[in-house]
């Protein structure tokens, strides 16, 4: 067993602005977004298994319902390991990898809050973090990014002295982000005894000096943030 996932499902949503509702489960269609970051991983044999975060026991209870319907539709099942989230992300992941099995070798950590990831990218995933050891799905940044240099009050209208950035070698960083899960460990223990703030798994190779490669998928991978993001969402599974 030397690939498996990381599925973060214990968010909190908290921007979203319908008290109590779960943003991977909202539905999309006739499916949601949990279930369809679920079946981006079940419909490849490149994963061998799955650990899934969840939030609390009321969700956990939905969640296996999501699976249930997944491996009715699928080919296969997951023995799908359940681990309860952290508070914050960094402490999810901490969790996840310490029940991944002895076996595994790689990591795919994925946020179920990006449920445009398709299989075809898993594969490729697959096929460059055994050659490199580390590959996340990140997309070049291609807006013009302004630095407001000086602004003498807080009204928005006031103007401002601007500055340009180079934006020639910046990156959005996106899910999944997959990594040897030897380097993981060292450079999450290396964050914690030196007390540094991780944003994601790259930032963490960051700590240790492991070289990532970039992977642009080509066709849209958006996070879900806020209740305005569905029917984009909306549109991109009927475009599917």
């Amino acid at each position: 067993m030397k690939h498996c996932a990381i599925l973060l499902a214990g968010g909190s949503g908290s921007r979203m602005k319908a008290q109590g509702e779960d943003k991977l489960l909202y539905p999309i269609h006739s499916t949601n977004s949990f279930r369809l970051s679920y079946e981006a991983f079940l419909n490849t044999n490149k994963i061998d298994n799955v650990v899934i975060i969840y939030r609390d026991r009321e969700q956990l209870k939905l969640l296996k319902k999501e699976i249930d319907i997944a491996h009715q539709t699928g080919n296969r099942k997951f023995d799908p390991i359940l681990v309860k989230g952290g508070t914050e992300r960094k402490d999810s992941v901490l969790n996840g990898l310490a029940n991944c099995p002895s076996t595994c070798e790689f990591v795919y950590v994925h946020d179920c809050a990006r449920p445009m990831i398709q299989t075809k990218t898993i594969n490729q995933l697959h096929e460059i973090v055994s050659q490199t050891g580390a590959v996340a799905i990140a997309r070049p940044l291609r807006d013009t990014i302004k630095i407001i240099e000086e602004k003498d009050t807080e009204d928005w209208r006031a103007p401002c002295t601007t500055k340009s950035i180079d934006r020639s070698n910046i990156w959005i960083m996106e899910t999944p982000q997959v990594a040897r899960k030897d380097w993981l460990q060292e450079g999450m223990n290396f964050a914690l005894d030196q007390d540094l703030l991780t944003t994601d798994e790259v930032s963490v190779l960051e700590l240790i000096q492991k070289k990532v490669t970039m992977l642009e998928t080509e066709y849209p991978n958006p996070k879900i943030t806020s209740q305005a993001d569905w029917p984009y969402l909306t549109f991109l599974l009927s475009s599917k």
